[in-house]
């Protein structure tokens, strides 16, 4: 069996800059995402409001995006309703499961590390 040694070097400069830019990240990739779901038009549209109440933030190192209207959540858990496709091509309900889910999940994690690498001042190549 062979030994290895090695020396382990921290930066604590470089360590600090991740951290803050991965606080700075997450409401950047939130609002990344609320953009990315009005370009997808998959949200309910008549009048507009409950698209334009979409709200991002960040609440202990975890991202959301809420839509505030009263309807909102009767519109998103009955996907069976006969949604008008004339503003919104694509209107649905579940209209987030994608990224939660399916297919969008990947492009939730690779915007957020693209973030990271923008905001790290060139600590991650």
């Amino acid at each position: 069996m062979m030994k290895i040694k090695g020396k382990l070097k921290l930066n604590p400069q470089a360590i600090k800059k991740i951290e803050d830019a991965a606080i700075k990240a997450l409401p950047l990739t939130m609002e990344a995402m609320k953009t990315e779901v009005n370009n997808m038009q998959v949200v309910p549209k008549e009048t507009g409001n409950l698209e334009e109440s979409a709200v991002t933030g960040t609440e202990n190192n975890r991202g959301f995006l809420s839509y505030n209207t009263p309807y909102a959540r009767r519109l998103y858990y009955n996907p069976d309703y006969d949604f008008s496709t004339l503003v919104n091509q694509y209107a649905q309900g579940r209209w987030l499961d994608p990224f939660i889910y399916g297919p969008k999940k990947m492009w939730l994690a690779q915007t957020y590390g693209e973030f990271l690498k923008q905001l790290s001042g060139g600590v991650i190549k």
